[in-house]
């Protein structure tokens, strides 16, 4: 498995460096009042850095968010196991109701 990790990475690899050498070609960015000259490869590969590090930073706060929903969670059924073992040591155990296993006629 590690192997096939590292040929995919390879031809990955290998892929960007096409892109980059087709892609040399310098283009003008606009943001906002700045006015950058760099080449294609660089803006394409700085928006997609940017937008992968937005979509981490979202998905961190999903993931913190429901670490603490378990955690709360956690802590109301362990509220609740001592609640039932406290309520259990209170009340003494009811014999069971034994059922006739035989039909009368």
């Amino acid at each position: 498995m590690p192997y096939i990790l590292l040929v995919c990475a390879l031809a990955f690899a290998f892929l960007i460096a096409m892109f980059a050498v087709q892609n040399s070609t310098v283009v003008t960015v606009n943001l906002l009042m700045w006015n950058i000259e760099a080449s294609l490869v660089l803006v394409i590969l700085g928006t997609a850095i940017v937008g992968f590090l937005s979509a981490l930073t979202l998905q961190l706060f999903v993931q913190l968010k429901l670490r603490y929903q378990l955690h709360k969670a956690q802590r109301r059924i362990n509220q609740l196991e001592a609640d039932l073992t406290k309520h259990q040591e209170i009340l003494p155990e009811e014999p069971a109701l034994e059922q006739e296993g035989t039909i009368q006629s």
